[in-house]
């Protein structure tokens, strides 16, 4: 690569993680849409995973642009971080637990409760388990945890860094607006704002209390949205 072109990335390693997980995400998500219209993106195809792990592959090519092997290394010590002690990962699991004891305490009340989705079987849930920790929670969460939170907190204060964050994050998920079969479809934009900015906001309090453990972000991002599909 350009000696100048390094230096520019390595001096501007936020704008180019954020510029590049959007095009990649954007181009392969507008493709398919316009290629293959009305049809929903096929899980575990190459396109598939190219678009949601857009913002992992950005963070390891930005990260090894600007800090080689060490820096790929660091990124990638987020997922070792597991000893964080088991409050951590109480709270980690609370998005999901937490509901799910709203919900049984008003099942004990005597109110109606649809239950689980009909037609679900074992084999369907463990299906829809493996393929929400894989869409979002593994492919996204080294690039917004492990590299651009760290960056921007080290502009920001936690609070201001989660905010700008969370708007980011949210527009990436843009085109599954536009995408048939995603949950995103269903769900207001601005409404959509506001959920992820919040979990974002919790994810960063996660992070920066487990010395960047990835394993207890991915397993908060993964209770988030194992809750959305439940509830959806």
């Amino acid at each position: 690569m350009n000696t100048a072109i390094a230096a520019w990335i390595k001096k501007h390693q936020l704008i180019t993680f954020f510029t590049l997980s959007y095009l990649i995400a954007y181009a392969v998500a507008f493709s398919y849409i316009n290629l293959r219209p009305g049809e929903p993106l096929q899980p575990w195809s190459l396109a598939w995973f190219l678009q949601i792990f857009s913002p992992t592959l950005s963070g390891l090519i930005v990260g090894w642009i600007s800090g080689g092997a060490q820096e790929v290394k660091r990124l990638l010590a987020g997922y070792t971080r597991w000893k964080v002690g088991v409050w951590w990962y109480f709270w980690a699991a609370f998005l999901f637990l937490g509901p799910l004891v709203i919900t049984l305490t008003y099942k004990a009340l005597g109110n109606p409760s649809p239950g689980i989705r009909p037609g679900e079987t074992i084999a369907s849930m463990a299906g829809v388990i493996l393929f929400t920790l894989f869409s979002g929670p593994i492919a996204e969460e080294l690039g917004w945890r492990g590299f651009a939170l760290p960056r921007l907190q080290a502009k920001f204060n936690a609070l201001l860094s989660s905010l700008i964050l969370g708007v980011i994050w949210t527009f990436w998920h843009l085109p599954l607006f536009y995408t048939p079969g995603a949950t995103q479809m269903s769900i207001p934009l601005p409404i959509y704002l506001v959920l992820v900015t919040t979990v974002t906001v919790y994810l960063t309090w996660l992070y920066n209390n487990t010395r960047g453990s990835l394993i207890i972000t991915i397993l908060a991002h993964f209770a988030y949205n194992m809750t959305a599909f439940l509830t959806g």
